[in-house]
């Protein structure tokens, strides 16, 4: 089964059970450890995982955050201009009146058509049973390459967007507090592409590629920890 044919596996399965399952089959078990790798290179990830949000709705929300960041981002780089500059927004309001053109970045100024048009760039879609649903929230922002997952997705604590004065998410970790409300193998797929628009590393070849991971609980007599295998 190459890579192609597992994502469109992973992305139809809404039971964790049949992951686990088709994990397991393509030698992808948690015994194998070249296959999986630490969260955020950190054997201890979870004093940073387990203590971002007590309840799973915050947690829920912070992923809405980054997809909101993510947006303003994309709109940075298509305008030329360095998110970490001068040039740069200096607030969140700033950057949505900046690159929206609404008015001290009020969102509440907009009628339901205008509300409609932004919302179409962050998605979020239910699927499965009502006991176990599946959420997949989906935006248009800046992205990231597959040889950058490591660095962004699955990194922990670092200053990637310290920065950066207009967006919120700045501490490389909210995203991960939905992983210990994810079913009861705390199961994620994570799945992006480069925004046209969006500067990328020197000598990174993944430009125009698709990537995926899957970032899962590993149970050890130690404790809980968070492992992610990329494709």
């Amino acid at each position: 089964m190459n890579d192609h044919e597992v994502f469109s596996r992973l992305l139809a399965i809404e039971e964790e059970s049949e992951v686990d399952e088709l994990l397991n089959g393509l030698g992808f078990d948690l015994s194998n450890e070249i296959a999986w790798k630490p969260l955020g290179d950190m054997e201890n990830n979870f004093s940073t995982v387990g203590n971002q949000h007590a309840e799973a709705t915050g947690a829920f929300v912070e992923k809405l955050i980054n997809g909101i960041d993510a947006l303003l981002m994309a709109e940075c780089f298509k305008r030329n201009i360095d998110p970490e500059g001068p040039d740069a927004p200096r607030t969140m309001a700033d950057a949505v009146e900046q690159f929206y053109g609404i008015k001290d970045g009020r969102l509440d100024t907009l009628d339901p058509k205008q509300l409609t048009a932004m919302a179409e760039e962050i998605y979020v879609v239910a699927t499965g049973g009502k006991l176990s649903p599946c959420y997949l929230i989906i935006d248009t922002g800046e992205g990231q390459t597959p040889n950058r997952f490591p660095d962004t997705f699955l990194s922990l604590n670092r200053s990637n967007k310290m920065r950066i004065p207009f967006v919120q998410g700045k501490f490389n970790s909210g995203g991960t507090a939905v992983l210990q409300f994810c079913g009861d193998k705390n199961m994620q797929l994570i799945v992006s592409r480069r925004h046209p628009n969006a500067l990328v590393l020197d000598g990174d070849a993944s430009r125009e590629l698709w990537g995926f991971t899957i970032v899962r609980r590993r149970r050890r007599s130690s404790g809980w920890r968070a492992a992610a295998a990329t494709r």
